[in-house]
C-alpha cells in the first residue's frame, strides 16, 4: 500500500525531472571546471542525450537507477507491480534502441548510472576524458 495519498503521489511524480537532475548538474559542473565544453539536451540528436560533444561525436546519458532499472540498485514499487515492470522494461528497450541508432550514425555513446556520478565521480570523469582525448 502506498504511504502517500493519491494527490501527494501525483504531485511527487509531476516534480520528477528529465532534465537538470542532480547527477547531471554534478557531472556538468565537473566538466566545466576542467574546461571541457559541451552542449546539453540536444533535441535534434536522437534520444536527446544529456551531454553532447559535437566535434568528437560523443554523447553521454545519465541514467537513473530507478527509471532505467539498475540490475542491483533498482527497488521495484510494491504497488502496481505490473505497470512498473512493463514501464522499466520499455525504458531499457528504448535505451538499447537509442544506443544502436546513435552508434549507426557514428556517435560514441557513454552511459553512466546516477549512483556512479554521485559516488564515483572521478572514475566517470576519467572515462569521459580518456574517450574525449582519443577521438
Amino acid at each position: 500500500m502506498d504511504n502517500l495519498t493519491k494527490e501527494q503521489r501525483r504531485k511527487n511524480m509531476r516534480n520528477i525531472r528529465s532534465e537538470g537532475t542532480k547527477p547531471e548538474l554534478i557531472l556538468m559542473k565537473e566538466l566545466k571546471k576542467r574546461k571541457i565544453y559541451f552542449a546539453k539536451h540536444v533535441k535534434k540528436i536522437y534520444g536527446k542525450p544529456d551531454i553532447v560533444f559535437r566535434r568528437k561525436k560523443i554523447v553521454i546519458f545519465i541514467d537513473s537507477d530507478f527509471w532505467h532499472g539498475h540490475p542491483t540498485r533498482f527497488i521495484a514499487p510494491k504497488t502496481n507491480i505490473k505497470y512498473w515492470t512493463e514501464k522499466i522494461k520499455r525504458n531499457k528497450k528504448r535505451d538499447k534502441l537509442v544506443n544502436e541508432k546513435l552508434t549507426e550514425q557514428g556517435w560514441l555513446v557513454l552511459r553512466f548510472w546516477e549512483y556512479d556520478i554521485k559516488h564515483k565521480l572521478e572514475e566517470c570523469v576519467s572515462k569521459i576524458l580518456k574517450v574525449y582525448e582519443s577521438r
